[in-house]
């Protein structure tokens, strides 16, 4: 799940300075909530993926009356058309990110809105004043992206659901909660760096109960804020995910539909929060698309992911990486600095003014060693796949056509070039997963 979803989505988020590390590194791996495949996502916190004033969709018919599944020759060519921008865009949102920080950095206007923050005397709201300043700068200045990538986009491909100031709107309400929370990461980030020679280490372990809070917050208190959450309306379907999550061990949990059709006509699921804030949840369009053999699977691999302790192993790989890029900054950033501090006008990392460089540095690494991160996600895909089949007891070719209907109706790419499903998929390719399960005999 992301916040944009803030945690609900597998894919990384553009607004990489709601939770400066913990978003770039952190929230991608181990507290989103597990999507079903990798498609595009919109990258703005408080957003689905969410575009096209067209309902029809969600109700698993094109504009024209037909329906979308089985898949058109018409609907083929909108996935491949699709899936072309989706990895075009990979790369372009890279440097759109990296310009946007460089412009803010080597314009001074990063050192201005410093001195700005430096006229409040408690150092914890001056680090806001300038954390706000600076989030609002790159907000503005990604917007045109944004709209771009998140609403005109989505809405070609027909899957936006809502009009252009209601998607603005969320937008708008996930930058103000990347406001409030995103001061925490940053600030302890540069209490640390002042102070500490190990900085770093620090920061990683101190990353840890961070993480898990949002993880635990997000479900309850910050989802609701984008999205309808209502007990399950078909009763059966619920007694069925029941006593699936009774037979797989898992006790206590909620079972839950969203209004995912409110923004956007991709399907998902997902199991996510910890402790007493566990909970199961389906989006309206895969329960109306979906059939109860097909939901159970789909909810059986979800419950893998939980049973085995994922999110904690993804937590942990996480800590780990951040701990080795941060380690990686520090003993080359400073050169940078030392080399542009008349151009960036600060001398030292500890200088808030340095924030869009260490985002910069940050985004780099985390683009480099996502094949890494990925690759430990597919693995754990590989194996909730192979638990979804042995919990579900369905057959695998009702489990190959959750998968076919996953490409179907979210335009994803059902056999990405071995390159773009190496470095950018947090899943294995769908052609993959519907091979294994036909073959599957549990």
């Amino acid at each position: 799940m992301s916040i944009r979803k803030l945690m609900t989505d597998p894919a990384p988020i553009r607004f990489a300075l709601a939770l400066i590390v913990l978003a770039l590194l952190i929230l991608p791996i181990s507290s989103r909530a597990d999507t079903l495949a990798d498609t595009a996502v919109d990258t703005t916190v408080g957003a689905v993926d969410t575009v096209s004033a067209d309902n029809s969709i969600a109700s698993g018919t094109e504009s024209s009356g037909t329906s979308l599944y089985p898949m058109s020759p018409e609907r083929k060519a909108k996935l491949i058309s699709y899936s072309r921008f989706n990895n075009i865009w990979r790369f372009v949102d890279f440097f759109i990110s990296l310009a946007i920080l460089s412009l803010i950095l080597f314009t001074g206007l990063s050192a201005r809105m410093r001195d700005i923050a430096a006229k409040v005397r408690i150092r914890f709201f001056s680090v806001w004043l300038f954390f706000a300043m600076f989030a609002i700068a790159d907000y503005l200045l990604g917007l045109p992206f944004s709209i771009y990538r998140g609403f005109i986009v989505e809405s070609d491909f027909g899957f936006m659901n809502q009009t252009f100031s209601e998607w603005f709107s969320e937008n708008l309400l996930g930058l103000l909660i990347g406001l409030i929370i995103g001061v925490v990461p940053v600030w302890f980030f540069y209490w640390l760096v002042g102070r500490m020679k190990r900085w770093w280490l620090a920061f990683s372990l101190g990353a840890i109960p961070f993480a898990v809070l949002m993880i635990v917050i997000v479900p309850v208190f910050i989802a609701p804020l984008f999205n309808k959450f209502e007990p399950l309306k078909d009763k059966q379907l619920e007694a069925e995910i029941l006593t699936l999550a009774e037979s797989a061990g898992i006790e206590g949990s909620d079972v839950f539909q969203v209004n995912g059709s409110k923004q956007s006509s991709k399907i998902n699921a997902y199991v996510t929060g910890l402790f007493n804030t566990k909970r199961i949840v389906l989006y309206d369009t895969m329960i109306d698309n979906f059939t109860h053999g097909e939901i159970r699977f789909v909810m059986g691999h979800e419950m893998g992911h939980y049973l085995m302790n994922h999110m904690w192993w993804g937590l942990g790989l996480a800590v780990i990486f951040i701990m080795f890029a941060l380690w990686l900054m520090d003993k080359t950033i400073h050169g940078i600095i030392r080399r542009f501090k008349n151009r960036f006008r600060f001398e030292r990392l500890s200088d808030l003014a340095s924030l869009p460089l260490v985002l910069i540095f940050l985004t780099v690494i985390s683009f480099v060693f996502q094949p890494i991160n990925n690759s430990a996600s597919r693995y754990m895909e590989h194996q909730s796949d192979k638990f979804g089949m042995d919990i579900s007891e369905v057959s695998g070719e009702t489990a190959a056509t959750a998968f076919d209907k996953l490409s179907v109706f979210n335009l994803s790419d059902p056999d990405p070039h071995p390159l773009i499903e190496f470095w950018f998929y947090s899943h294995p390719s769908l052609k993959k997963r519907m091979e294994f399960v036909k073959g599957y005999h549990p």
